[in-house]
């Protein structure tokens, strides 16, 4: 009889353990929400009520490390807004390993295009969007024009997140836009658009903090990583650019009451390729008052660039600026460009032109080591105040006319240190043949 019970009791208890563990792999599953199940197809169709259901339903799990899935196949979808917060306070883990594109056909055959965004994540924490998959903007930028200038991905309100190792291509407008975010990371990925193609920026970071942007490869038609107005602490670090327009910061004072506060940026350990600009800071001509500061550029190698080093307080991109003719209040303070190397494919390798109303301050260039193919490269200061020095040492032959003793280099380094009108010095920066 008692060997009966033991048997029962073991039967019993084998029965609870498989009913238990058909339970928790039941919960499992459960936590992966595929995009298909809730009527997603591969088609040209909008597939924007079967993402937004699928988002609900893995939003509002309980079970914990939900995660959002896009498996493999081609979707079509109109804008869609993926808002927070979520059910358990952190949201789902976001997989793309499809291709996703915008749904053709205009909101005459039912798609819901936007001019500003086509896929938004907001008001979320602990975000993570990855993937082996692409997001396709179809931006088809015939004669440098976009079909709209709807930026293909944003993060807006996103905070302690990361998006990573997916591939952005062929936007219509920005390609990645971090706006009002805080602790976010952008790594590995790869963002490709037309040399020929306008304000295709890789990835544009405004009124944000505590943001890094590493390890990616970025060419479009526009800036590789622009860092726009309201943005502190932010490094970018492993890039390499282009085609393009370079790694900027900018352009501020185009509107008023925007904050214009640029604070804290480090661009480090970077590449530029074949682009117009290299490592630039941008403010418009006649905006009104602002401030960008604590600026680092270092460790940048530059290969066949336009202009290697700018900062231009009268940027007017198509020469019909309405205050062309005013100074920019924006104050740009404590900027050091250190260790940028590499080759200019013009002669005017540096241009730092400052306004006459707020002259640059706190200028350092250290370690600049560029060519400029068979001539002197020239540099170009207007409205800085130093210290600019120290400038590299110079091969009496490379100059056009004979170089200075040692005693007036000092005294036109003093001297630039504190023009406020407009000079240019010949070959201070090229230290190769």
């Amino acid at each position: 009889m008692a060997s009966t019970f033991k048997a029962i009791t073991f039967f019993f208890a084998v029965l609870a353990l498989l009913t238990g563990g058909n339970a928790r792999g039941k919960d499992q599953a459960a936590s992966v929400f595929d995009v298909t199940e809730y009527g997603a197809a591969p088609s040209n169709r909008d597939n924007r009520d079967a993402f937004l259901a699928a988002w609900r339903a893995a939003c509002g799990s309980t079970a914990g490390n939900s995660t959002l899935l896009f498996p493999k196949g081609t979707f079509a979808a109109g804008a869609v807004q993926f808002e927070g917060p979520c059910r358990n306070g952190d949201a789902p883990v976001v997989v793309i390993d499809g291709v996703l594109q915008p749904c053709a056909g205009g909101s005459g055959g039912g798609c819901r295009l936007s001019d500003d965004a086509w896929i938004t994540f907001s008001g979320l924490n602990n975000l993570l969007v990855t993937g082996a998959g692409t997001l396709d903007g179809q931006g088809h930028h015939q004669s440098g024009k976009a079909k709209s200038k709807t930026t293909t991905l944003v993060f807006d309100g996103v905070t302690n997140s990361t998006l990573r190792g997916l591939r952005l291509v062929n936007s219509r407008g920005f390609h990645v836009n971090l706006r009002r975010c805080t602790r976010v990371v952008a790594e590995g990925l790869g963002i490709h658009a037309p040399a020929a193609s306008r304000n295709t920026d890789g990835v544009h970071v405004g009124l944000s903090s505590h943001v890094r942007i590493l390890n990616s490869v970025i060419g479009t038609g526009d800036d590789c990583v622009s860092v726009g107005p309201g943005s502190t602490d932010v490094v970018v670090r492993g890039v390499a650019c282009g085609p393009g327009h370079g790694l900027s910061v900018g352009s501020l004072g185009k509107d008023g009451g925007e904050q214009d506060v640029v604070r804290g940026l480090v661009i480090e350990n970077c590449t530029v390729t074949g682009t117009t600009n290299g490592v630039r800071i941008k403010t418009w001509a006649g905006s009104p008052p602002g401030a960008a500061s604590n600026i680092k550029f270092q460790d940048i190698t530059m290969d066949n660039v336009s202009n290697p080093i700018i900062i231009d307080q009268r940027y007017c991109p198509h020469d019909h600026c309405s205050d062309a003719d005013k100074p920019s209040l924006v104050q740009i303070s404590d900027v050091t460009f250190r260790r940028i190397e590499g080759t200019s494919s013009t002669p005017l390798a540096v241009q730092l032109l400052c306004s006459e109303d707020r002259p640059c301050t706190g200028v350092r260039l250290d370690g600049i080591n560029l060519t400029c193919g068979d001539v002197p490269c020239r540099s170009e200061f207007s409205n800085v105040r130093g210290p600019l020095a120290p400038a590299p040492a110079v091969a009496q032959a490379q100059a056009p006319s004979p170089a200075p003793a040692a005693s007036r280099r000092e005294e036109a380094a003093d001297a630039a240190s504190e023009q406020l009108g407009r000079s240019t010095w010949w070959s201070p920066f090229t230290v190769r043949g």
